[in-house]
């Protein structure tokens, strides 16, 4: 099993396995395994799946001469919700507020997070850091001081 970046030529190997033996690699190494339902059994089991863990995975099988390869997309959807510190609105720089999600075991949301909330009807009169350093407004309604009179 590998999980496959868009932008790195490479894959991420997670596990490889002959049968008999497996070894885990990465990240998920401690939280990755074979379901081993039956012989030829090789679903992959995530515990304790975050975030992080959404993209596109590849099980590769290879039997003598032949091979098999089988994708798969884990799409994982979170909740999007606003952070202000305690000292008051637009104090936290792009990695404090990183930094404040993960220690509420949260991330910062991807703009098509935000815009997927955003047409499901949020409308904040507050400016977010987004996961690509980027700053928004989810705003349906104009009003003061958001962009209305």
């Amino acid at each position: 099993w590998t999980k496959v970046n868009p932008a790195d030529a490479l894959e991420n190997i997670i596990l490889i396995t002959n049968g008999k033996q497996h070894k885990n690699y990465n990240q998920l190494s401690r939280r990755v395994r074979l379901r081993r339902g039956h012989r030829n059994d090789a679903s992959l089991i995530i515990t304790d799946v975050s975030l992080e863990d959404g993209g596109k995975y590849k099980c590769q099988l290879v039997n003598g001469l032949e091979e098999e390869s089988l994708f798969l997309i884990l799409q994982l959807d979170g909740v999007v919700f606003p952070y202000q510190a305690r000292l008051g609105r637009y104090l936290l720089s792009y990695f404090d507020a990183r930094q404040k999600c993960e220690d509420q075991d949260a991330m910062l949301a991807t703009p098509d997070q935000l815009y997927q909330a955003w047409t499901e009807g949020l409308d904040w009169c507050n400016a977010g850091w987004l996961l690509d350093s980027t700053v928004r407004y989810p705003i349906i309604e104009t009003r003061e001081p958001c962009g209305g009179k």
